[in-house]
């Protein structure tokens, strides 16, 4: 069958998008985001959606300037809207930067899709970044929940991301673009066998199609046979726990050992990942399991991560922050933040500086921040009225611009509090905007990773 009309069929089965939809399509000019964005742009009226491109131009390689000049003529042919972001040099970091080049990526399709007022985001993800993820996820080992790799759709930024190729293989897409004249360009570092997807893709797939010859489909059945057991193993052990969880969330042990071990160790890790336990290793949670089937180890304590801590009380389990202090903080607030702390915010909030991630449960939202050493420590204060907020284009916002744009009673802006840093800078109008630090290409090295977050106090009450 034509590429063009399966395409369409599968749009139309699985429910991806309309016309009425804008999306924001990621278009890195290889032949994969290429053929894709020919494909969506020889849909029908009927189910074209309002395309926006999205470039990123990494400034890594030579052809960087001509890929990004091509892009730019082709939309301008196609009457296309295109967004492009250079990443500068100065951000490059020394080591990881294809993580760090992945994060910048989606950080910038999450701002497009802001400033366009999109909610969709799409990817040109197919079938072999599937089969790869897939073996790559297998042979470090992992959960359950981790072997489906790549998710069709799942949420993202203020709407969802979306690979509407995934049931595609590499080679129909380059098929396509061949026989449509599509041009594209090649990055020559998907060759390098030193990087371990690159030997899946070159190596170990090849190898495996020679088995058989439909080895991506049958993965890609797979894939969605994990996804309704992992689908049904949520549902299981979260019916489970509220069976054996109290009001307090701390866990029957009686209940949960006259479980099937298999159920046994499922509960738990969902319940340990619940709070706030997370990436848990086989070893560990094997541990655990053996001591609270012990009946002649009636208490344990067991620290699982630098701020939490187990405990085994006879007939409970429960999880502490051992570091968690609230403290009220007062209208005359100016004071020095703690790191791993939680601070009461009047009755409503409650707002925390920390170290790591897993400091925050499921839910609270926090925010990565790099902040330079002579940035620390931060303090939490009202702001004031001279207070201007750092933007990413080098200017800044006053507070008190913020306040009104984000139409802020009057009755409440005296009450606003912000997070500044030892320069008196605002880092952040709390709750509501953040301020932006450019960062030396050496960040990582000399600069502190910290997590802002908050959480509302109401809604955990109710």
């Amino acid at each position: 069958m034509e590429l063009n009309n399966e395409f369409k069929r599968h749009l139309e089965r699985g429910r991806f998008f309309d016309k009425n939809d804008r999306v924001v399509v990621a278009v890195s000019t290889g032949v994969d985001s290429m053929v894709l964005l020919a494909l969506l742009q020889e849909l029908p009226a009927s189910l074209r959606p309002q395309i926006i491109v999205a470039h990123v131009n990494h400034r890594l390689r030579k052809q960087s300037e001509e890929e990004e000049q091509f892009i730019r003529d082709y939309c301008e042919d196609h009457r296309l809207k295109l967004v492009v972001h250079h990443w500068p040099l100065t951000e490059h970091p020394q080591n990881g930067i294809e993580e760090a080049a992945r994060k910048m990526r989606y950080c910038f399709f999450a701002q497009v899709m802001k400033d366009e007022q999109a909610t969709i985001l799409l990817t040109a993800h197919h079938q072999n970044d599937l089969a790869e993820t897939m073996l790559m996820k297998l042979t470090r080992g992992g959960q359950l929940h981790q072997l489906i790799g790549i998710e069709e759709k799942r949420p993202f930024s203020s709407g969802t991301l979306e690979r509407p190729l995934l049931n595609f293989p590499k080679q129909r897409l380059r098929e396509y673009a061949v026989n449509n004249h599509l041009k594209w360009y090649e990055d020559l570092t998907n060759r390098e066998l030193t990087v371990s997807r690159n030997r899946f893709r070159h190596q170990v797939i090849p190898l495996l199609e020679k088995e058989n010859s439909n080895f991506l489909a049958a993965l890609s059945n797979y894939h969605e046979q994990l996804e309704l057991a992992v689908e049904l193993e949520n549902q299981f052990a979260q019916e489970q726990l509220a069976k054996l969880s109290n009001k307090e969330g701390h866990l029957d042990i009686k209940a949960l050992c006259q479980l099937p071990l298999a159920k046994e160790r499922l509960v738990l890790v969902k319940w340990l990942e619940k709070n706030g336990v997370l990436g848990l290793k086989r070893g560990f949670v094997e541990q655990v399991l053996s001591d609270i089937n012990n009946r002649h180890l009636p208490q344990i304590k067991r620290r699982v991560t630098p701020d939490l801590v187990l405990f085994k009380n006879y007939s409970e389990l429960f999880v502490k922050n051992v570091n968690q202090s609230l403290q009220k903080v007062q209208p005359s607030i100016n004071s020095v933040v703690k790191l791993g702390r939680w601070y009461s915010i009047e009755n409503d909030y409650q707002i925390a500086v920390a170290k790591e991630k897993t400091f925050f449960n499921q839910g609270e939202h926090c925010q990565e921040m790099w902040l330079a050493p002579e940035q620390l420590p931060l303090k939490v204060r009202r702001w004031r009225e001279q207070d201007r907020l750092p933007l990413k284009n080098g200017g800044h916002q006053k507070v008190s611009r913020v306040l009104i744009d984000q139409k802020v009673p009057l009755s409440k802006r005296n009450q606003q509090l912000v997070i500044v840093d030892a320069q008196d800078t605002v880092v952040w109008v709390v709750g509501r905007k953040w301020g932006w630090f450019t960062r030396p290409g050496d960040y990582t090295t000399r600069w502190q990773q910290l997590f802002i977050g908050k959480r509302d106090l109401k809604r955990r009450k109710e």
